[in-house]
């Protein structure tokens, strides 16, 4: 962002309400645009909008813009954008306004989709000093609306003021200090400086990392680490499904899990072996296929465990010896039995849970 230029951005709704909502986000509108021009004016700036030209609040607020001689630059989502407005006479409005745009910066989607108007959403909010929102407060119906870009805003911490079309309240969110934005941080960055282990258990460690954060500052964290686990959801005949009940000593109750247990060679072809002998050792089932449904991480938050997620058909007897310290029963139930059960509180595991319904989802059950 060019110092000597105040950007402001824009997004609302193409709907706006009823007539004296549009009068107020009109008035609204007014009234920001010449006081932001006013005080940057102060500071030897200029104002400039970024906007996408849609329908409704958009084509609102560049009017208001031109009106007012702040110069405005389009933001073009996607190839054929034109195609979106489906009259002739929103599309001779869409081009009268293109025209009188200082710039134009075409996105690179080829598609029209939510997904390249929450792109062209975030290009506006990471390239603003201040975004507007003409919004009426609710969650967006659809991936990239409004909601989102407050979303998105927030968490860059990119100053927003929100018109709000239901109440018609007007708020500014944030500071104005560009030196509070977040930098997006590559998925690939790593924040460990160090490691070292406080704890050594049988089953588990903690480790102390000291991160060093891409805003400057240094943390520790403590993080409890476990081997890598896997879990096996055994499907029985007219798809019944097996879980096992134990005592969880953490939740100090008996608790609805999977048979599972850890995994000492964490290639594919362990991690299938220790799925197959767990589930003869807890369930006294051989299986004669097992499908893999889901590679998952445990609260990684605040612990580092990786669980393989296995469902088992065409189930035969054939039991290994369980441990002798092992007290397990078997129950079986219809799928929507098992369902029930993880509604209840503290009835099921939560990584039985998730089992049971990946499952229900993949049979189109629900």
């Amino acid at each position: 962002m060019d110092g000597a230029v105040f950007y402001i951005g824009f997004s609302g709704h193409q709907q706006l309400g009823d007539e004296s909502t549009i009068e107020y986000v009109s008035c609204q509108l007014r009234e920001l645009l010449m006081d932001y021009r006013q005080r940057m004016q102060q500071d030897g700036k200029d104002v400039l909008i970024y906007s996408a030209l849609a329908l409704g609040a958009d084509q609102l607020f560049v009017n208001i813009a031109l009106e007012l001689g702040i110069p405005v630059e389009a933001v073009i989502p996607c190839a054929r954008y034109e195609g979106i407005f489906t009259s002739s006479g929103a599309r001779d409005e869409y081009y009268h306004l293109l025209n009188r745009c200082r710039r134009v910066h075409h996105l690179s989607s080829e598609d029209c989709s939510d997904d390249a108007y929450l792109a062209a959403g975030q290009w506006i909010v990471d390239h603003s000093d201040l975004v507007i929102l003409a919004w009426n407060g609710y969650p967006a119906a659809g991936r990239g609306g409004t909601a989102d870009v407050a979303s998105y805003a927030r968490f860059v911490r990119c100053p927003f003021v929100h018109v709000h079309t239901r109440l018609h309240t007007t708020r500014l969110y944030s500071s104005l200090s560009p030196e509070k934005r977040r930098r997006i941080v590559p998925t690939s960055c790593k924040f460990a400086v160090s490691r070292q282990t406080v704890y050594q258990g049988l089953v588990l460690a903690v480790n102390r990392y000291n991160l060093h954060m891409p805003d400057g500052k240094d943390i520790v964290r403590d993080i409890v680490e476990r081997p890598e686990s896997v879990l096996v959801l055994p499907v029985g005949q007219k798809q019944t499904v097996m879980l096992i009940e134990e005592y969880d000593l953490g939740a100090e109750t008996w608790q609805l899990t999977l048979p599972g247990g850890t995994v000492d060679d964490p290639t594919l072809e362990g991690v299938l072996n220790r799925a197959l002998v767990e589930l003869r050792e807890e369930t006294g089932y051989r299986a004669g296929r097992l499908e893999k449904l889901l590679d998952f991480y445990s609260h990684p938050g605040y612990v580092a465990h990786k669980v393989h997620l296995f469902v088992a058909y065409d189930l035969e007897w054939d039991p290994l010896g369980m441990d002798e310290e092992e007290a397990i029963r078997v129950h079986t139930f219809t799928l929507d039995e098992a369902l029930a059960a993880t509604r209840m509180d503290y009835r099921c595991d939560p990584e039985a849970a998730l089992a049971l319904w990946l499952y229900a989802g993949s049979k189109g059950t629900r």
